[in-house]
Protein backbone atom coordinates (compact mmCIF):
# COMPACT_ATOMS: atom_id res chain seq x y z
CA UNK A 1 0.00 0.00 0.00
CA UNK A 2 2.99 2.34 0.50
CA UNK A 3 4.28 1.22 -2.27
CA UNK A 4 1.54 2.24 -4.59
CA UNK A 5 1.16 5.96 -2.34
CA UNK A 6 5.10 6.48 -3.47
CA UNK A 7 4.48 5.45 -7.19
CA UNK A 8 1.42 7.41 -7.08
CA UNK A 9 2.74 10.70 -5.76
CA UNK A 10 5.95 10.61 -7.90
CA UNK A 11 3.57 10.25 -11.17
CA UNK A 12 1.89 13.00 -10.22
CA UNK A 13 4.74 14.98 -9.42
CA UNK A 14 6.28 14.25 -13.24
CA UNK A 15 2.70 15.29 -14.36
CA UNK A 16 2.60 18.30 -12.28
CA UNK A 17 6.56 19.04 -13.65
CA UNK A 18 5.62 18.40 -17.33
CA UNK A 19 2.44 20.92 -16.77
CA UNK A 20 4.69 23.39 -15.53
CA UNK A 21 7.23 22.83 -17.98
CA UNK A 22 4.20 23.29 -20.69
CA UNK A 23 2.66 25.98 -19.05
CA UNK A 24 5.99 28.30 -19.04
CA UNK A 25 6.86 27.42 -22.71
CA UNK A 26 3.27 28.22 -23.36
CA UNK A 27 3.73 31.70 -21.07
CA UNK A 28 6.95 32.17 -22.90
CA UNK A 29 5.78 31.97 -26.68
CA UNK A 30 2.82 34.38 -25.66
CA UNK A 31 4.86 36.73 -24.42
CA UNK A 32 6.89 36.41 -27.68
CA UNK A 33 4.14 37.18 -29.55
CA UNK A 34 3.43 40.05 -28.03
CA UNK A 35 6.64 41.40 -27.56
CA UNK A 36 6.74 41.28 -31.26
CA UNK A 37 3.66 42.39 -32.42
CA UNK A 38 3.87 45.70 -30.05
CA UNK A 39 7.61 45.58 -31.81
CA UNK A 40 5.79 45.88 -35.21
CA UNK A 41 3.41 48.39 -34.02
CA UNK A 42 5.59 50.77 -32.86
CA UNK A 43 7.76 50.22 -35.41
CA UNK A 44 4.44 51.17 -37.87
CA UNK A 45 3.71 54.35 -35.70
CA UNK A 46 7.42 55.78 -35.47
CA UNK A 47 8.09 55.39 -39.18
CA UNK A 48 4.46 57.05 -39.50
CA UNK A 49 5.38 59.84 -37.42
CA UNK A 50 9.29 59.95 -39.50
CA UNK A 51 6.98 60.08 -42.78
CA UNK A 52 4.51 62.70 -41.66
CA UNK A 53 7.67 65.06 -40.13
CA UNK A 54 9.57 64.61 -42.98
CA UNK A 55 6.50 65.48 -44.96
CA UNK A 56 5.84 68.66 -43.16
CA UNK A 57 9.39 69.93 -43.43
CA UNK A 58 9.57 69.20 -47.56
CA UNK A 59 5.98 70.65 -47.95
CA UNK A 60 7.54 73.97 -45.99
CA UNK A 61 10.29 74.17 -48.40
CA UNK A 62 8.08 73.70 -51.24
CA UNK A 63 6.35 77.20 -50.49
CA UNK A 64 9.83 78.60 -50.36
CA UNK A 65 10.83 77.32 -53.69
CA UNK A 66 10.84 78.94 -56.93
CA UNK A 67 13.10 76.37 -58.75
CA UNK A 68 11.29 74.17 -61.08
CA UNK A 69 14.03 71.43 -60.67
CA UNK A 70 14.13 71.71 -57.01
CA UNK A 71 10.25 71.96 -56.90
CA UNK A 72 10.09 68.58 -58.71
CA UNK A 73 12.58 66.84 -56.15
CA UNK A 74 10.47 68.09 -53.96
CA UNK A 75 6.86 66.89 -54.99
CA UNK A 76 8.61 63.27 -55.65
CA UNK A 77 9.75 63.24 -52.15
CA UNK A 78 6.35 64.86 -50.58
CA UNK A 79 4.06 62.23 -53.31
CA UNK A 80 6.94 58.75 -51.58
CA UNK A 81 5.71 60.00 -47.99
CA UNK A 82 2.73 59.97 -48.23
CA UNK A 83 2.32 56.46 -50.13
CA UNK A 84 4.67 55.49 -47.08
CA UNK A 85 2.43 57.02 -44.50
CA UNK A 86 -0.93 55.35 -45.63
CA UNK A 87 1.20 51.86 -45.98
CA UNK A 88 1.91 52.43 -41.99
CA UNK A 89 -1.61 53.58 -41.11
CA UNK A 90 -2.70 50.33 -42.58
CA UNK A 91 -0.38 47.94 -40.42
CA UNK A 92 -2.05 50.02 -37.20
CA UNK A 93 -4.57 48.56 -35.30
CA UNK A 94 -6.85 51.06 -35.43
CA UNK A 95 -10.58 51.87 -36.45
CA UNK A 96 -10.66 52.43 -39.87
CA UNK A 97 -13.91 54.37 -40.02
CA UNK A 98 -11.80 57.02 -37.28
CA UNK A 99 -9.29 57.63 -39.72
CA UNK A 100 -11.16 57.81 -43.45
CA UNK A 101 -10.39 61.75 -43.54
CA UNK A 102 -6.49 61.29 -42.80
CA UNK A 103 -5.98 57.89 -45.39
CA UNK A 104 -7.76 59.54 -48.13
CA UNK A 105 -6.27 62.88 -47.39
CA UNK A 106 -3.01 61.49 -48.22
CA UNK A 107 -4.45 59.55 -50.80
CA UNK A 108 -5.49 62.75 -52.64
CA UNK A 109 -1.95 64.74 -51.58
CA UNK A 110 -0.23 62.16 -53.62
CA UNK A 111 -2.00 62.59 -56.37
CA UNK A 112 -2.49 66.07 -55.76
CA UNK A 113 1.52 66.19 -56.07
CA UNK A 114 1.56 64.11 -59.30
CA UNK A 115 -0.76 66.54 -61.31
CA UNK A 116 2.08 69.35 -59.77
CA UNK A 117 5.00 67.37 -61.46
CA UNK A 118 3.22 67.51 -64.67
CA UNK A 119 2.66 71.32 -65.03
CA UNK A 120 4.42 72.70 -67.71
CA UNK A 121 7.74 73.01 -67.35
CA UNK A 122 7.53 71.60 -64.16
CA UNK A 123 7.36 74.21 -62.43
CA UNK A 124 4.53 75.21 -60.21
CA UNK A 125 1.91 78.18 -60.75
CA UNK A 126 1.06 80.88 -58.36
CA UNK A 127 -2.48 80.41 -57.67
CA UNK A 128 -1.43 76.61 -56.58
CA UNK A 129 0.50 78.40 -53.62
CA UNK A 130 -2.85 78.87 -51.94
CA UNK A 131 -3.61 75.08 -51.48
CA UNK A 132 -0.29 74.40 -50.61
CA UNK A 133 -0.30 76.69 -47.82
CA UNK A 134 -3.69 74.38 -46.50
CA UNK A 135 -1.99 71.71 -47.03
CA UNK A 136 0.33 72.58 -44.57
CA UNK A 137 -1.72 73.92 -41.79
CA UNK A 138 -3.14 69.94 -42.50
CA UNK A 139 0.06 68.78 -42.14
CA UNK A 140 1.67 70.26 -39.04
CA UNK A 141 -1.64 69.42 -37.07
CA UNK A 142 -1.26 65.77 -38.24
CA UNK A 143 2.22 66.18 -36.94
CA UNK A 144 1.37 67.51 -33.27
CA UNK A 145 -1.13 65.38 -33.23
CA UNK A 146 1.16 62.22 -33.77
CA UNK A 147 3.91 63.41 -32.02
CA UNK A 148 1.63 64.00 -28.98
CA UNK A 149 1.07 60.11 -29.13
CA UNK A 150 4.39 59.13 -29.85
CA UNK A 151 5.27 60.93 -26.01
CA UNK A 152 2.95 58.69 -24.19
CA UNK A 153 4.65 55.36 -26.41
CA UNK A 154 7.74 56.63 -25.60
CA UNK A 155 6.56 56.86 -21.80
CA UNK A 156 5.65 53.43 -21.64
CA UNK A 157 2.40 53.44 -23.40
CA UNK A 158 1.33 50.04 -25.00
CA UNK A 159 -0.46 49.78 -28.14
CA UNK A 160 -1.09 46.44 -28.02
CA UNK A 161 -2.83 46.70 -24.59
CA UNK A 162 -5.18 49.52 -25.66
CA UNK A 163 -6.70 47.98 -29.10
CA UNK A 164 -9.91 48.04 -27.63
CA UNK A 165 -12.43 44.38 -28.79
CA UNK A 166 -15.35 43.72 -31.06
CA UNK A 167 -17.59 45.65 -29.48
CA UNK A 168 -15.20 48.45 -27.74
CA UNK A 169 -12.94 51.02 -29.68
CA UNK A 170 -9.64 50.98 -27.73
CA UNK A 171 -7.61 53.87 -26.23
CA UNK A 172 -5.18 54.06 -29.11
CA UNK A 173 -7.79 54.50 -31.62
CA UNK A 174 -9.86 56.91 -29.37
CA UNK A 175 -6.39 59.41 -29.46
CA UNK A 176 -6.17 58.57 -32.84
CA UNK A 177 -9.61 59.38 -33.71
CA UNK A 178 -7.97 63.54 -32.88
CA UNK A 179 -6.80 63.00 -36.39
CA UNK A 180 -10.43 63.09 -38.02
CA UNK A 181 -12.06 65.34 -35.74
CA UNK A 182 -12.73 69.42 -35.94
CA UNK A 183 -9.27 69.98 -35.41
CA UNK A 184 -7.73 69.22 -38.70
CA UNK A 185 -9.30 71.41 -41.80
CA UNK A 186 -8.40 68.55 -44.76
CA UNK A 187 -8.28 70.79 -47.78
CA UNK A 188 -10.33 69.97 -50.79
CA UNK A 189 -7.69 68.35 -53.29
CA UNK A 190 -10.25 66.56 -55.95
CA UNK A 191 -7.31 65.02 -57.83
CA UNK A 192 -6.69 60.99 -57.23
CA UNK A 193 -4.10 59.55 -59.45
CA UNK A 194 -4.55 57.08 -62.49
CA UNK A 195 -5.69 53.96 -61.51
CA UNK A 196 -5.37 54.86 -58.16
CA UNK A 197 -7.83 54.30 -55.60
CA UNK A 198 -11.12 54.92 -57.09
CA UNK A 199 -13.16 57.52 -55.59
CA UNK A 200 -16.86 57.29 -54.51
CA UNK A 201 -16.56 53.39 -54.05
CA UNK A 202 -20.36 52.89 -52.47
CA UNK A 203 -21.15 49.05 -52.95
CA UNK A 204 -18.78 46.34 -52.37
CA UNK A 205 -18.93 44.56 -55.37
CA UNK A 206 -15.88 41.65 -55.43
CA UNK A 207 -16.69 39.69 -52.08
CA UNK A 208 -19.21 36.56 -51.81
CA UNK A 209 -21.77 36.63 -49.89
CA UNK A 210 -21.20 34.20 -47.19
CA UNK A 211 -19.72 35.41 -43.41
CA UNK A 212 -17.36 32.95 -42.19
CA UNK A 213 -16.39 32.69 -38.65
CA UNK A 214 -13.48 33.59 -36.66
CA UNK A 215 -12.23 29.95 -36.93
CA UNK A 216 -12.61 29.81 -40.77
CA UNK A 217 -11.09 32.74 -41.09
CA UNK A 218 -7.73 31.50 -38.88
CA UNK A 219 -7.93 28.18 -40.98
CA UNK A 220 -6.96 30.39 -44.20
CA UNK A 221 -4.00 32.54 -42.46
CA UNK A 222 -2.89 28.95 -42.06
CA UNK A 223 -3.23 28.22 -45.60
CA UNK A 224 -1.83 31.11 -46.61
CA UNK A 225 1.56 30.36 -44.75
CA UNK A 226 1.21 26.33 -44.90
CA UNK A 227 4.20 24.96 -42.32
CA UNK A 228 6.00 28.09 -41.52
CA UNK A 229 3.64 29.69 -39.04
CA UNK A 230 5.25 29.24 -35.36
CA UNK A 231 2.71 31.32 -33.77
CA UNK A 232 -0.75 32.93 -34.72
CA UNK A 233 -2.82 35.73 -32.37
CA UNK A 234 -6.05 36.42 -32.84
CA UNK A 235 -5.72 40.64 -32.56
CA UNK A 236 -9.20 41.68 -32.68
CA UNK A 237 -11.90 43.01 -35.40
CA UNK A 238 -11.94 46.24 -37.51
CA UNK A 239 -15.93 47.23 -38.49
CA UNK A 240 -15.12 49.61 -41.18
CA UNK A 241 -15.60 49.62 -44.78
CA UNK A 242 -14.94 46.43 -44.61
CA UNK A 243 -15.08 44.39 -41.67
CA UNK A 244 -12.20 42.29 -40.81
CA UNK A 245 -10.77 39.17 -38.48
CA UNK A 246 -7.20 40.60 -37.94
CA UNK A 247 -4.11 38.76 -37.09
CA UNK A 248 -0.93 38.94 -36.15
CA UNK A 249 1.35 36.17 -37.29
CA UNK A 250 4.89 34.54 -36.25
CA UNK A 251 6.32 32.55 -39.20
CA UNK A 252 9.89 29.98 -38.69
CA UNK A 253 12.51 32.65 -40.89
CA UNK A 254 11.61 35.35 -37.89
CA UNK A 255 9.43 37.54 -39.57
CA UNK A 256 6.26 39.17 -38.42
CA UNK A 257 3.38 39.10 -40.52
CA UNK A 258 -0.05 41.82 -40.19
CA UNK A 259 -3.43 40.37 -41.73
CA UNK A 260 -6.96 40.97 -42.45
CA UNK A 261 -9.02 38.36 -43.45
CA UNK A 262 -13.02 39.85 -44.49
CA UNK A 263 -16.41 38.46 -43.16
CA UNK A 264 -17.68 38.85 -46.15
CA UNK A 265 -16.23 35.79 -47.95
CA UNK A 266 -12.91 35.18 -46.56
CA UNK A 267 -11.22 37.17 -48.48
CA UNK A 268 -7.46 38.24 -47.61
CA UNK A 269 -7.76 42.41 -47.68
CA UNK A 270 -4.69 43.08 -46.67
CA UNK A 271 -1.41 41.45 -45.48
CA UNK A 272 1.86 43.36 -44.33
CA UNK A 273 5.79 42.67 -43.09
CA UNK A 274 8.41 45.54 -42.53
CA UNK A 275 10.82 42.60 -41.91
CA UNK A 276 13.33 41.97 -44.68
CA UNK A 277 15.80 39.23 -45.27
CA UNK A 278 18.64 39.55 -43.12
CA UNK A 279 22.12 39.40 -44.96
CA UNK A 280 20.62 40.53 -48.23
CA UNK A 281 22.46 41.74 -50.67
CA UNK A 282 21.81 44.75 -52.97
CA UNK A 283 20.31 44.08 -56.39
CA UNK A 284 21.14 46.81 -59.05
CA UNK A 285 19.29 47.33 -62.50
CA UNK A 286 17.20 44.22 -61.79
CA UNK A 287 15.31 43.82 -65.10
CA UNK A 288 11.98 42.12 -63.99
CA UNK A 289 11.41 40.44 -67.19
CA UNK A 290 14.61 38.46 -67.56
CA UNK A 291 14.78 35.03 -65.63
CA UNK A 292 18.95 35.53 -65.62
CA UNK A 293 18.41 38.28 -62.66
CA UNK A 294 16.63 35.49 -60.23
CA UNK A 295 17.20 32.27 -59.13
CA UNK A 296 13.78 30.20 -59.48
CA UNK A 297 10.42 32.24 -60.18
CA UNK A 298 9.76 35.93 -61.38
CA UNK A 299 8.59 38.04 -59.08
CA UNK A 300 5.09 38.17 -61.55
CA UNK A 301 5.24 34.30 -61.18
CA UNK A 302 5.84 34.71 -57.40
CA UNK A 303 2.57 36.93 -57.45
CA UNK A 304 -0.08 34.76 -59.72
CA UNK A 305 0.54 31.99 -58.05
CA UNK A 306 -0.10 33.30 -54.46
CA UNK A 307 -3.06 34.66 -56.25
CA UNK A 308 -3.95 31.01 -56.97
CA UNK A 309 -3.74 29.77 -54.10
CA UNK A 310 -6.01 31.95 -52.58
CA UNK A 311 -8.47 31.05 -55.42
CA UNK A 312 -8.13 33.98 -57.55
CA UNK A 313 -7.41 32.62 -61.33
CA UNK A 314 -6.89 34.44 -64.43
CA UNK A 315 -4.59 37.24 -62.38
CA UNK A 316 -1.89 38.69 -64.65
CA UNK A 317 0.59 41.19 -63.33
CA UNK A 318 0.02 44.34 -65.78
CA UNK A 319 2.80 46.50 -64.06
CA UNK A 320 6.01 46.08 -62.00
CA UNK A 321 8.83 48.17 -60.62
CA UNK A 322 11.60 47.42 -58.04
CA UNK A 323 13.36 49.51 -55.57
CA UNK A 324 16.61 48.66 -53.20
CA UNK A 325 15.49 44.65 -52.66
CA UNK A 326 11.49 45.09 -53.03
CA UNK A 327 9.57 44.40 -56.03
CA UNK A 328 6.09 45.98 -56.23
CA UNK A 329 3.81 43.81 -59.14
CA UNK A 330 0.27 45.10 -59.73
CA UNK A 331 -2.13 41.79 -60.96
CA UNK A 332 -5.18 42.42 -62.42
CA UNK A 333 -7.91 39.81 -63.66
CA UNK A 334 -7.39 39.73 -67.77
CA UNK A 335 -10.44 37.05 -69.33
CA UNK A 336 -10.86 37.26 -73.11
CA UNK A 337 -8.16 39.57 -73.28
CA UNK A 338 -9.20 42.02 -71.57
CA UNK A 339 -7.84 43.77 -68.94
CA UNK A 340 -9.63 44.90 -65.80
CA UNK A 341 -7.44 47.69 -64.65
CA UNK A 342 -10.25 49.05 -61.61
CA UNK A 343 -9.59 45.29 -59.96
CA UNK A 344 -6.29 45.69 -59.35
CA UNK A 345 -4.11 43.94 -56.32
CA UNK A 346 -1.32 45.56 -55.25
CA UNK A 347 1.76 42.90 -54.20
CA UNK A 348 4.74 43.67 -52.87
CA UNK A 349 8.24 41.04 -52.89
CA UNK A 350 10.94 40.48 -50.95
CA UNK A 351 14.10 39.95 -53.60
CA UNK A 352 16.16 38.32 -51.48
CA UNK A 353 14.16 35.24 -50.42
CA UNK A 354 11.52 35.85 -53.25
CA UNK A 355 8.75 36.22 -50.76
CA UNK A 356 5.34 38.05 -50.41
CA UNK A 357 5.90 40.80 -47.92
CA UNK A 358 2.53 42.88 -48.82
CA UNK A 359 -0.61 42.48 -50.32
CA UNK A 360 -3.50 45.53 -50.84
CA UNK A 361 -6.41 44.00 -52.48
CA UNK A 362 -9.18 46.78 -51.51
CA UNK A 363 -9.34 47.59 -54.88
CA UNK A 364 -10.66 43.79 -56.00
CA UNK A 365 -12.67 43.41 -53.09
CA UNK A 366 -14.77 46.93 -53.88
CA UNK A 367 -15.08 46.34 -58.01
CA UNK A 368 -14.28 42.83 -59.20
CA UNK A 369 -17.64 41.55 -60.68
CA UNK A 370 -19.22 40.01 -63.55
CA UNK A 371 -19.38 42.81 -66.55
CA UNK A 372 -21.66 42.79 -69.56
CA UNK A 373 -21.78 44.23 -72.54
CA UNK A 374 -18.36 45.06 -73.31
CA UNK A 375 -18.44 45.05 -76.85
CA UNK A 376 -16.50 47.96 -78.52
CA UNK A 377 -18.42 49.89 -80.82
CA UNK A 378 -15.34 51.16 -82.62
CA UNK A 379 -12.80 48.86 -84.25
CA UNK A 380 -9.40 48.75 -82.96
CA UNK A 381 -7.67 49.84 -86.18
CA UNK A 382 -10.68 53.05 -86.43
CA UNK A 383 -9.39 53.17 -82.85
CA UNK A 384 -5.99 53.32 -84.07
CA UNK A 385 -6.24 56.05 -86.20
CA UNK A 386 -7.22 58.79 -83.34
CA UNK A 387 -4.13 58.40 -81.81
CA UNK A 388 -1.40 61.00 -82.66
CA UNK A 389 1.23 60.13 -85.59
CA UNK A 390 3.79 61.25 -82.55
CA UNK A 391 3.20 58.23 -80.76
CA UNK A 392 4.91 55.48 -82.19
CA UNK A 393 2.86 52.31 -80.97
CA UNK A 394 4.40 49.06 -79.72
CA UNK A 395 1.36 47.54 -78.33
CA UNK A 396 -2.49 47.55 -78.40
CA UNK A 397 -4.51 45.89 -75.69
CA UNK A 398 -8.44 46.02 -74.65
CA UNK A 399 -9.11 47.18 -71.19
CA UNK A 400 -11.49 48.20 -68.61
CA UNK A 401 -10.52 51.38 -66.84
CA UNK A 402 -11.66 53.53 -63.97
CA UNK A 403 -12.83 56.85 -64.98
CA UNK A 404 -11.73 59.98 -63.31
CA UNK A 405 -14.31 60.20 -60.27
CA UNK A 406 -16.90 57.88 -60.71
CA UNK A 407 -17.47 54.62 -63.07
CA UNK A 408 -15.80 53.08 -65.84
CA UNK A 409 -15.52 52.18 -69.59
CA UNK A 410 -14.40 49.99 -71.94
CA UNK A 411 -10.94 51.07 -74.26
CA UNK A 412 -8.35 50.72 -76.04
CA UNK A 413 -4.73 50.72 -74.38
CA UNK A 414 -2.02 51.85 -76.96
CA UNK A 415 1.87 51.89 -75.32
CA UNK A 416 4.39 53.59 -77.32
CA UNK A 417 7.21 55.90 -77.61
CA UNK A 418 7.57 59.07 -78.11
CA UNK A 419 10.99 61.49 -78.07
CA UNK A 420 12.57 58.92 -75.46
CA UNK A 421 9.75 58.48 -73.48
CA UNK A 422 6.83 56.20 -72.59
CA UNK A 423 3.40 56.61 -72.88
CA UNK A 424 0.15 54.81 -72.42
CA UNK A 425 -3.01 56.36 -74.26
CA UNK A 426 -6.42 54.80 -73.90
CA UNK A 427 -9.26 55.13 -76.32
CA UNK A 428 -13.31 54.81 -75.16
CA UNK A 429 -13.90 51.90 -77.15
CA UNK A 430 -17.66 53.14 -77.74
CA UNK A 431 -16.92 56.75 -78.29
CA UNK A 432 -13.64 57.28 -79.31
CA UNK A 433 -12.58 59.65 -76.68
CA UNK A 434 -9.38 60.19 -75.60
CA UNK A 435 -9.67 59.52 -71.84
CA UNK A 436 -6.42 59.08 -70.56
CA UNK A 437 -3.11 59.49 -71.62
CA UNK A 438 -0.09 58.01 -69.19
CA UNK A 439 3.65 58.72 -69.31
CA UNK A 440 6.30 56.97 -67.82
CA UNK A 441 9.43 58.24 -65.52
CA UNK A 442 12.48 56.91 -64.61
CA UNK A 443 12.84 57.95 -60.49
CA UNK A 444 16.04 56.84 -58.53
CA UNK A 445 13.63 54.38 -57.05
CA UNK A 446 12.19 52.97 -59.96
CA UNK A 447 9.61 53.97 -62.83
CA UNK A 448 6.46 56.27 -61.88
CA UNK A 449 3.14 56.27 -63.65
CA UNK A 450 2.21 59.95 -64.53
Amino acid sequence: MKKAFIITTAILSCLILILGVFLFNTSRNLTATSASLESLYQRSFFDLVDNVNNMEVDVSKLMVSNDSTSQQKILASIKQKTSDAENDLSLLPINSNLLDSTTKFMNQLNGYCTSLISYKDGKIEKEDYNIISNVYSSIASIKKELNDVMEKIMSGYRILDNIGSEDVIGDFSTILSNLTNDTIDYPSLIYDGPFSETTLKKTIKGLKNEEITKDEAESLVLKIFEKDVTNINFIGETNGNFETYDYGVNTENGKNYFLQITKQGGFLLNMNSNSLSENSEEKENISLDSSEDFKGSLPSEIATSFAKKLGLENMQSVWSASSDKICYINLAPVEDDIIFYPDLIKVKIDLTSNEIMGWEASSYAYNHCEREDLIPQLSKEDARKLVSDNLDVESEKLCVIPLDYIGETLAYEFAGKYNGFNYYLYIDAYNGNQVRVLRIIQTDDGNLVM
